[in-house]
């Protein structure tokens, strides 16, 4: 069935169906509520990944002040960025 025949289907049902349905498919597979517009923070991405396998242990974090510290290296010539702009033309 195609998306089009699907929608066309999906408009004859009555509104309290069409809502159960929306309903359903914001839940998704999973069965869970859906989440909130909220973006999903490192910490939660990290415990998603340990909760399918993904990963086997959350590596430890850098502390504040080392990434206060960092400071790139400058090196000559053109910006890097400049110098992948020119070769692919």
């Amino acid at each position: 069935m195609s998306a089009q025949e699907l929608l066309a289907e999906i408009q004859k049902l009555p509104p309290e169906e069409q809502r159960r349905l929306l309903d359903a498919l914001a839940r998704g597979t999973d069965g869970q509520e859906p989440r909130s517009q909220q973006p999903v923070t490192e910490d939660e991405v990290e415990q998603i990944l340990l909760a399918k396998g993904i990963i086997s242990e959350i590596p430890a974090r850098m502390f504040d002040d080392e990434e206060e510290c960092y400071e790139p290296i400058e090196v000559p010539g053109k910006p890097l960025s400049e110098t992948i702009i020119e070769e692919r033309r």
